[in-house]
């Protein structure tokens, strides 16, 4: 497998893993859907800039993304870390019910 491979192969495990579309990442990225689409097809490779913010979007270190080992999904007794983006998400979500909860006392 080429370095290039490799890191299109991570690139998908870890947005699929965390959920996010390429539009999502796109957004988070500052960049356009196609451009991610290209990249992941294997069309183009990103900067070096570009692959560090793929990193951040997605809460992992960039050498993640070359690294020769299976990205394991949630569930297989492995720990998964939440991306930063999906952790405040989360944390909006919840406290958004919790006040409407506590409306009802």
């Amino acid at each position: 497998m080429t370095i290039q491979e490799l890191f299109i192969h991570n690139l998908k495990a870890y947005r699929k893993l965390y959920g996010i579309s390429q539009t999502q990442l796109a957004g988070l990225c500052d960049s356009s859907t196609g451009y991610i689409g290209e990249i992941e097809c294997g069309k183009y490779f990103p900067s070096v800039s570009m692959i560090e913010r793929i990193a951040a979007s997605l809460g992992i270190e960039s050498w993640n993304l070359f690294k020769n080992e299976a990205v394991h999904p949630a569930g297989s007794g492995r720990s998964v870390k939440l991306a930063p983006t999906h952790k405040n998400e989360i944390i909006k979500k919840a406290n958004a019910a919790l006040s409407k909860i506590l409306d009802g006392f």
